[in-house]
């Protein structure tokens, strides 16, 4: 059985932001990890990517609505896509109250609460600060 490896919303954005200077870097990094194992999301990272990815001022050159659905469409065709379960909000909750987690950190809980629903236990992502708290976890970077 091949390693499940969850993606961040961040390397979303830096495989496909040609202009960020992570580009190259997260597109290297992406490949070997997809050689050697499954690659999940979840459709809470889909609409993050959206969110990021049409922003004006966010992104160097914000994509057109059309680009971004175009892009969902494809990725959740291409990877596994791990969906919210009851068992999700669970762990979701449990993660609040045991590490006192408030605010937009919550996002952040709830791709590691879908990951854990799912037994996945390593997120590729440049933001290892945000999830560093959290046990049973394999942080991948870059």
């Amino acid at each position: 059985m091949r390693d499940k490896v969850f993606l961040d919303t961040n390397i979303l954005i830096y495989l496909v932001n040609e202009d960020s200077p992570f580009h190259d870097n997260v597109s290297n990094k992406f490949k070997e990890i997809a050689s050697k194992g499954e690659i999940w999301i979840s459709r809470q990272v889909l609409r993050e990517y959206a969110v990021v990815m049409t922003r004006s001022g966010t992104v160097e050159k914000p994509l057109s609505p059309e680009n971004v659905a175009s892009d969902i469409e494809k990725w959740k065709n291409t990877f596994h896509v791990a969906d919210e379960t009851e068992e999700t909000t669970r762990i979701l909750v449990e993660l609040i109250k045991s590490y006192k987690i408030t605010g937009k950190n919550i996002h952040d809980a709830n791709i590691f609460a879908t990951m854990m629903a799912n037994s996945i236990h390593a997120l590729f992502t440049l933001n290892t600060d945000d999830f560093q708290k959290f046990k049973d976890l394999t942080l991948i970077t870059i």
